[in-house]
């Protein structure tokens, strides 16, 4: 076998590799929704390595349940941000500030605080959020973009080369 078929029998294998931890990701995510199962319903939650207390919830069950149906979404939402080829991918990132501020308001230990001035926070966070994905977004374009150049130039390379034979 020669070398350039060896590197692309290479390559093909990491992408179907990549590609395959991405979907096994993507296909857990929705069940990570249950794991607020496997919390207890009770105030404080102890383990060997910190506790927990549920200071505006009920149990911390509850907590969980609310937390995780908020980072779902998100996550796919992330996912989708960052891998959309599309023109419009800058709409999925006004959900994707939201969920940010809900899970923020979620996390915030005094609840009636939030709930009352909550809309003051929410512009702050949706531009910080909004940067920083739009710098994760430009660095991985720019990635992709070579990523597509580089493998044009294989195959102009490897039609010459057969041409040249």
């Amino acid at each position: 076998m020669t070398r350039n078929k060896q590197s692309k029998r290479i390559r093909q294998e990491e992408y179907l590799l990549t590609g395959s931890l991405i979907i096994a990701f993507m296909l857990f995510i929705p069940y990570a929704f249950y794991l607020y199962t496997y919390f207890p319903e009770e105030k404080i939650f102890e383990t060997r390595f910190f506790t927990f207390e549920s200071k505006g919830y009920e149990d911390v069950r509850y907590f969980a349940w609310l937390l995780f149906s908020k980072l779902v979404p998100l996550s796919l939402l992330l996912i989708w941000f960052t891998t959309s080829k599309n023109w419009w991918y800058y709409s999925i990132a006004i959900p994707i500030s939201v969920y940010v501020s809900q899970v923020a308001g979620i996390l915030n230990d005094d609840l009636r605080y939030f709930d009352e001035v909550g809309y003051i926070y929410t512009l702050p966070i949706t531009l910080v959020i909004l940067t920083i994905l739009f710098f994760i977004r430009s660095k991985i374009g720019v990635y992709l973009k070579a990523k597509s150049i580089k493998k044009e130039m294989d195959e102009v390379m490897d039609r010459s080369f057969v041409k040249k034979k």
